[in-house]
């Protein structure tokens, strides 16, 4: 399917995804339903639900809702008070959505060649809407009915310009959305699709402490969760949906060594399994800097398992982790950071060779 006639089937299609799409689906799948209370905040101490998601095509907001009710009952029901879900768990999830998807990627590994006929960026704007009305009312539904702070993972959505961003919701225990937070850096294959960056780093604030909420691959560069840490992010959320095998090194370089260099609690949650020619794989878990873990390694809990669906549940000590930021005070050297700060990263901007950017020995001589 060439991108004119993928461009056409979508004025079609928008008719019929709006209507598999309406809220009064979601909330009639989930009306008598049990919502168990989540138990109130005791003092500085908090209990986390993380969610490492299966990938799998969802065909109806029934079917969405019901499956994400039943993971956040579950980790509402072992005391959790802050729920947590990974990257795409609103997004190419709900992919089933359109009918044919499954001719339009056939097969395992062969979604490069069939989304470049098409474009990536088509194909989520035509899902955007759909995927929006399903995903809000969901897990807005979700934190009223258990009174959680609820994570609620990412949607690829345009912007009020028509960039595709990838946005990540957090909503409070009254349903109402907190905030969101929009990737702000790409890697290569989002870039080849054509997504945009987010250009804010956002901390919330709340009974359960300071948020913020980075999004996958903004975990692999440093400056992100310094600029949260420094606006005073306790706990740092990474929903990831990593297009790779698990590999324990690459997840170290993300959210893992991000809180030993901004000491606060960091929850990731993974995307995994297999869906649209695409290979998910990670291990959900909570750390915290080497010095508070019991074991010295900065896990607090993990999945057991890098490709099967799991909650993992775990418990923060605010008040502990304050403390150990009072007596590990970072002593900054303000004055070499404005020698080479912005000007380092103004001369990385400037240098360009062979459409990358590098620094060159006569660039980084700021």
């Amino acid at each position: 399917m060439n991108r004119f006639l993928f461009r056409m089937t979508a004025v079609i299609l928008a008719p019929l995804l709006w209507w598999r799409s309406r809220p009064a689906l979601v909330r009639h799948a989930l009306a008598g339903r049990r919502f168990t209370p989540a138990p109130p905040p005791q003092g500085d101490r908090i209990r986390v639900g993380v969610v490492q998601l299966e990938a799998h095509l969802f065909r109806s907001a029934a079917e969405y809702a019901q499956t994400m009710y039943g993971l956040t009952r579950q980790a509402v029901e072992a005391g959790a008070q802050l729920m947590v879900f990974p990257e795409d768990s609103g997004g190419y999830l709900l992919a089933g959505l359109i009918p044919g998807i499954d001719q339009l990627i056939p097969a395992p590994g062969r979604i490069s060649a069939h989304i470049r006929k098409v474009g990536m960026s088509d194909l989520l704007r035509l899902l955007a809407p759909a995927a929006r009305r399903i995903f809000e009312t969901t897990f807005s539904s979700l934190a009223a009915g258990f009174g959680v702070h609820l994570g609620a993972g990412t949607v690829c959505l345009p912007d009020g310009r028509g960039n595709l961003l990838r946005v990540g919701y957090f909503f409070g225990p009254d349903g109402r959305t907190i905030g969101t937070q929009a990737q702000t850096h790409l890697s290569p294959r989002e870039a080849a699709w054509g997504m945009s960056r987010g250009e804010e780093i956002r901390v919330f604030e709340t009974a359960l402490g300071r948020i913020s909420i980075p999004i996958c691959i903004d975990h692999s560069y440093f400056e992100p969760q310094r600029i949260a840490w420094l606006r005073g992010a306790e706990i740092m959320i990474a929903p990831v949906g990593d297009a790779a095998e698990y590999n324990f090194w690459l997840h170290a370089r993300g959210l893992w060594g991000r809180v030993q260099e901004s000491p606060a609690y960091g929850i990731l949650a993974c995307l995994v399994g297999h869906e649209l020619g695409i290979t998910t794989g990670g291990r959900s878990g909570v750390y915290a800097p080497l010095e508070m873990t019991p074991s010295g390694d900065g896990i607090i809990a993990q999945a057991q398992d890098a490709d099967r669906p799991e909650v993992v549940v775990a418990d923060l000590d605010l008040a502990a982790l304050r403390r150990f930021r009072r007596e590990h005070a970072p002593q900054f050297n303000l004055a070499l950071y404005r020698r080479y700060l912005p000007a380092a990263y103004e001369a990385y901007r400037r240098t360009e060779q062979d459409g990358r950017r590098v620094v060159s020995p006569a660039s980084s001589k700021v």
